[in-house]
């Protein structure tokens, strides 16, 4: 009986299984894949991190973890928690070691989302007005989504809007604001500052209505803790900057608009407003009732005309008019019912009456060309009594008229014209001596030319 040889054929399975175990023991040795997982989290909160890898638990002998690049292993675990100390990315090792074979590592950058850096500023923290309140926050990556203001610290979100808001402050004191941002991936955090609420100051003046060309007296009257300055608005175009009371000059009367500001050293401020009336000066002026030249023994008359005032003479005199009949320089301030007042003056000269009568001219043409037409006597005026006679040559008497005015015309009584011939006039009058004087002139040449 021939029995087969199998010798050979088991070698080949004893080299097959040798085959296995070398592979396992080179997956063992080389093949980890060593890898792991990660929350992304904002900085400062807890970040998870899990080790993954082809090998099984059981073959595993240790995970360690390098969390911050240094090359130092910090923490190990196949699963571990931290709070890793940078923003943005962070390069993290892990290292896994097995029990059989040798170890391997893996390094990945663990994203880490940045914290708003939050700031802000206030401006206009005045009471039962309208603060300002600013962001100054800023983020390396990404952006802010969100800015909560809580503006008394009472846990309350006040207003979630923009990184600019207003708010009404309260009575003046101290309080405590938080302003709270949050990015748009979700990672907050927040800053709280003291901001102090400045009492308003209280503006106020007074001034009294008064006359154009006197200067406006404003008295300030303002309650202000720490002022800064006082800004005047005068109603008519022009400012003035003044610590307390001040004066100014309008160039016309009417009714202006006055305005002042009162400002702290904190920025807060107050208007207070008025109205105050420049009034008009009385639009009064002299009449005269006659010549303001005149000779001894004249009178003028002057009066105030323009409306009811109140007069006050130079002459003492409280009437609307005076008498006047020497030469002087008369005055007369005049006072309306709002106290304003004008000054009215003028000159009157009496002149002395003269001794003697002057006759410019006998020879009379009455043709109406304006040259000889009338008896003309110089000064006449000054003798207010002057009485004229005219005869002719026969002696008899063709005209004759009392105060005479230069106007005769070589008309006779019945108011025609003389014939041409020779005449002559006598003049008579009461001089300042009270002698009456005659005057008698022959007109030697008087040609009168009839209608």
């Amino acid at each position: 009986m021939h029995i087969p040889y199998n010798k050979p054929k088991m070698k080949s399975k004893h080299f097959t299984s040798l085959l296995v175990i070398c592979v396992l023991l080179i997956q063992n040795l080389f093949a980890q894949t060593p890898n792991f997982n990660f929350t992304q989290t904002c900085f400062g909160s807890q970040t998870s991190l899990v080790a993954t890898s082809s090998l099984p638990d059981s073959a595993i002998s240790t995970w360690q973890w390098d969390l911050d690049g240094n090359g130092s292993y910090e923490m190990s675990g196949k699963s571990i928690i931290s709070i890793l100390i940078s923003n943005d990315t962070v390069p993290v090792k892990l290292k896994i070691t097995p029990k059989v074979g040798l170890a391997d590592s893996i390094t990945k950058n663990v994203i880490i989302d940045p914290l708003p850096q939050v700031n802000f500023i206030a401006n206009n923290l005045c009471e039962s007005r309208a603060a300002i309140y600013i962001s100054q926050s800023i983020i390396t990556s990404g952006s802010i989504a969100q800015f909560l203001w809580d503006f008394n610290n009472d846990g309350i979100v006040d207003d979630n809007s923009n990184d600019t808001v207003s708010y009404i402050c309260g009575p003046a004191q101290t309080y405590v604001t938080k302003l709270t941002c949050v990015s748009d991936k979700g990672c907050s955090s927040f800053t709280q500052k003291t901001t102090t609420v400045y009492p308003n100051p209280v503006a106020a003046f007074s001034s009294a209505n008064t006359c154009l060309g006197n200067t406006t007296a404003f008295t300030n009257s303002s309650t202000a803790v720490n002022p800064d300055y006082y800004k005047w608005d005068f109603g008519d175009g022009n400012l003035n900057v003044a610590s307390g009371n001040t004066n100014h000059s309008y160039a016309s009367a009417g009714n202006y608009n006055v305005e002042l500001i009162a400002v702290t050293q904190a920025g807060c401020r107050d208007t207070a407003l008025s109205v105050v009336t420049i009034n008009s000066n009385p639009a009064a002026s002299f009449q005269f009732s006659g010549d303001t030249t005149f000779y001894e023994g004249g009178t003028v008359t002057i009066s105030v005309a323009g409306g009811a005032f109140n007069y006050a003479w130079s002459t003492g005199e409280v009437s609307n008019s005076i008498s006047v009949s020497q030469s002087g320089n008369y005055s007369c301030s005049v006072t309306d019912g709002n106290g304003c007042f004008t000054n009215l003056a003028t000159t009157i000269l009496v002149h002395e009456v003269p001794d003697t009568i002057v006759v410019l001219g006998v020879i009379l043409t009455p043709n109406e060309d304006n040259i000889n037409d009338a008896l003309i006597i110089q000064n006449i005026d000054a003798y207010s009594s002057c009485d004229l006679k005219v005869y002719n040559m026969w002696n008899d008497e063709v005209y004759s008229t009392t105060g005479y005015k230069n106007d005769w015309e070589g008309k006779n009584k019945n108011d025609g014209y003389l014939p041409a011939g020779s005449y002559y006039y006598l003049l008579n009058e009461k001089i300042k001596n009270e002698k009456t004087i005659t005057f008698i002139f022959f007109a030697t040449s008087c040609i009168f030319i009839s209608s």
